[in-house]
């Protein structure tokens, strides 16, 4: 119990090289954002999967969450959902974390960015959810510009009871996305209509992971755009439960050097790091 409040209630330690600005432009402490984050029932986390002070940036958002909250989940897009099992059996110490590595397929940076979370979860038993679908499925779907049974094969499981496509902005942002990249990529050369159903297909069951849990507070980590703009996994999310309060807090780097016009319609708070690794 000892080792246990020492983590739950271990102060984050924080870069001074950080604002955090709310939606209405105020400049908020870190244990204010916190305090205001308790407001909401769901909070999306948007994050540079490659950014190592986004990395700590969450570590330090969920040791505060779970220090306000003994009820806490914790949900993450980099785990998929058929290895549910497998990470909730480590979480609870049945099998090894060898075992667990092995049969998890973690993130090629798992062990420098994504472990701590969970190991934070582990020894303060947080329940954590593999919210994301499989990545083959989403490759059928991308291929066939279908979402259905057949194309999903063993993994239509996890297919969410609704899935909606119907978002103008979404798809105009995603499709800027995608002519962006060089046409001599693989995603180049695909349909757009149908990478963007294999995307939506990812947000609506990252949204339907979480329906066992909504009696729960949920600290979601997920790529930023799954969550900005209060779209993708948002979006879904609240066409499902309009009544839920959900917050979307983007982790930006002082690069990205976006105007007060632009802060507020991208998230619920904006938390703007100096980058020091080499990733960035």
């Amino acid at each position: 119990m000892i080792v246990l409040l020492s983590l739950l209630f271990l102060q984050p330690s924080l870069p001074e090289d950080i604002t955090i600005i709310s939606a209405t432009g105020d400049t908020l402490f870190f244990n204010e954002l916190a305090d205001a984050l308790m407001d909401y029932n769901v909070i999306f986390v948007g994050e540079r999967h490659d950014a190592k002070a986004a990395h700590e940036a969450e570590l330090a958002i969920l040791t505060a969450l779970a220090g306000r909250d003994s009820n806490l989940v914790l949900a993450l897009e980099m785990f998929e959902a058929d290895v549910e099992e497998v990470l909730y059996a480590y979480l609870v110490g049945d099998i090894s974390e060898d075992s667990f590595l092995a049969a998890s397929r973690p993130w090629p940076n798992y062990k420098t960015d994504y472990r701590p979370l969970v190991e934070f979860a582990k020894a303060n038993k947080i329940p954590a959810v593999a919210a994301n679908v499989p990545r083959r499925a989403a490759a059928a779907v991308a291929r066939s510009g279908e979402v259905s049974h057949e194309v999903m094969g063993v993994d239509s499981v996890f297919m969410p009871d609704t899935f909606h496509l119907d978002s103008e902005e979404y798809y105009e942002r995603f499709a800027a996305t995608m002519q962006a990249m060089p046409h001599g990529g693989p995603m180049g050369k695909m349909n757009v209509d149908a990478l963007y159903k294999a995307q939506v297909l990812k947000d609506a069951v990252m949204a339907a992971s979480l329906e066992p849990w909504l009696d729960h507070r949920i600290l979601f980590f997920c790529g930023r755009f799954h969550a900005d703009h209060h779209l993708a996994i948002p979006y879904q999310l609240h066409k499902n439960h309009p009544d839920l309060k959900i917050a979307v807090v983007a982790l930006a780097p002082a690069s990205e050097k976006l105007s007060a016009e632009d802060r507020s319609p991208i998230a619920d708070f904006l938390w703007i790091y100096t980058p020091h690794d080499v990733t960035e």
